[in-house]
């Protein structure tokens, strides 16, 4: 039996088988790049999709979910997608933040309270306050609250009262006062810790006080000095501190008063005349200025053997001027 000579294809049967083992190829690496990805919603699944897109984004677009601001993926929308992957989607809802006051609606596709403000970029002092707790989780529309919270020193300025006392002035009459020393406040100066809140004060604690000055003591002085007194003579009021009634008796300081060894000095060295009066210094100190009315102006600077307690002796310059005042009953009035 003879040979059967090879059926050769010829040129155009050829690139046929080519063409049609090129689409086999491709058909199968077409089919195996294919995924199946279910997109769940809210714990919820939305939809099972097959798709040949590289990324979660593709995916999502392929399965017609649109994502909302502040809407969560998982895994991210930049991740590559794999066979039989679960895309979830976390919509978000809306939440009232407030930061130091100022308020805005932000939105949150759930978590605590700590990414939320890590997702809005809100630092965190170190004295700040968050209602609730950063760790409590944010489950549903509700408000955050971020209150800043700041420290400060503050010295307060305080006058210190001064006292006053008082002391005896004998130069002074009694029932009279005046300023000896005027007072002077004191001067303190209080530090406090002043907490804020939102830039308003909530509390103040002294934590420093000292004297800058001391408050120095007003002084008054009190009159103790007997008021003084006034009788009109001939020379107009004069001021006086006493006045005694007494019993007045007239000299000359000549031998017919006096006796012939008279000399005429008085018992404190000065010259015998009108105006001098002899006294007892018991009673009235000898240099004391006098007043009596109907003798006039006397200085106290002699003495007599019989002058004694409430008695006083006035000098005349003529012995029948001494005679004519005779002896009466006078007051006296001791000078200032």
């Amino acid at each position: 039996m003879g040979l059967v000579p090879a059926v050769r294809p010829q040129g155009r049967q050829l690139w046929l088988y080519l063409l049609i083992a090129v689409a086999i190829f491709g058909l199968g690496i077409w089919l195996a790049a294919a995924k199946t990805v279910t997109i769940i919603i809210d714990n919820e699944v939305h939809q099972v999709v097959t798709t040949w897109t590289a990324r979660v984004d593709g995916a999502l677009a392929k399965a017609g979910v649109v994502l909302q601001p502040g809407d969560r993926v998982e895994p991210a929308v930049t991740e590559r997608v794999t066979r039989d992957m679960e895309i979830r989607v976390i919509r978000s809802f809306p939440v009232t933040l407030v930061v130091g006051g100022s308020e805005k609606i932000v939105q949150f596709a759930g978590g605590s309270v700590a990414e939320l403000l890590e997702q809005q970029g809100i630092e965190l002092g170190e004295l700040d306050r968050v209602v609730p707790d950063p760790a409590q989780e944010i489950a549903g529309s509700q408000t955050v609250e971020v209150i800043r919270v700041t420290k400060d020193r503050v010295t307060v300025e305080e006058d210190i009262p001064y006292g006053s006392k008082e002391w005896a002035e004998p130069t002074l009459e009694k029932g009279k006062t005046k300023i000896v020393q005027k007072g002077q406040l004191g001067l303190r100066e209080k530090v406090y810790e002043v907490t804020y809140e939102n830039g308003r004060e909530v509390n103040r604690e002294l934590v420093l006080t000292r004297v800058v000055r001391e408050p120095k003591d007003e002084i008054i002085g009190i009159g103790t000095r007997e008021p003084s007194k006034s009788v009109i003579t001939a020379r107009g009021p004069v001021q006086y501190k006493e006045v005694r009634e007494m019993i007045a008796t007239a000299y000359y300081p000549g031998p017919e008063s006096t006796g012939e060894w008279a000399d005429g000095i008085t018992a404190t060295g000065v010259k015998a005349g009108f105006g001098i009066a002899a006294v007892d210094p018991e009673v009235i100190p000898l240099g004391t200025r006098l007043y009596v009315p109907g003798y006039g102006h006397a200085l106290a600077a002699d003495v007599g053997g019989a002058i004694k307690g409430n008695r006083i002796d006035l000098c005349f310059e003529t012995y029948n001027e001494a005679i004519q005042f005779g002896r009466r009953t006078v007051k006296v009035y001791i000078l200032d």
